[in-house]
């Protein structure tokens, strides 16, 4: 095998997002989620905090799990 492409291949290999750094977009991202969810319910829907913050920590996991198999999926 030709050395450059050897080493156009490893390069190609590195282009791609880093594990920690989908890790850390996604986390954010279903945190983000939460947040709107918890503000939504709360101040929109008149919900007790209770009910709001355990449809925030519901909506968080889902959306969390959703990006997981998604990244996993179609990387």
């Amino acid at each position: 095998m030709d050395p450059d492409q050897d080493l156009l291949d490893k390069l190609d290999r590195q282009e791609g997002l880093s594990p920690y750094s989908a890790t850390g977009f996604a986390a954010a991202l279903a945190v983000l989620a939460g947040g709107i969810a918890f503000c939504t319910l709360k101040l929109e829907m008149d919900a007790t905090t209770e009910a709001a913050v355990d449809a925030a920590i519901l909506f968080v996991i889902t959306t969390g799990a959703l990006l997981a198999l998604c990244y996993s999926r179609f990387r």
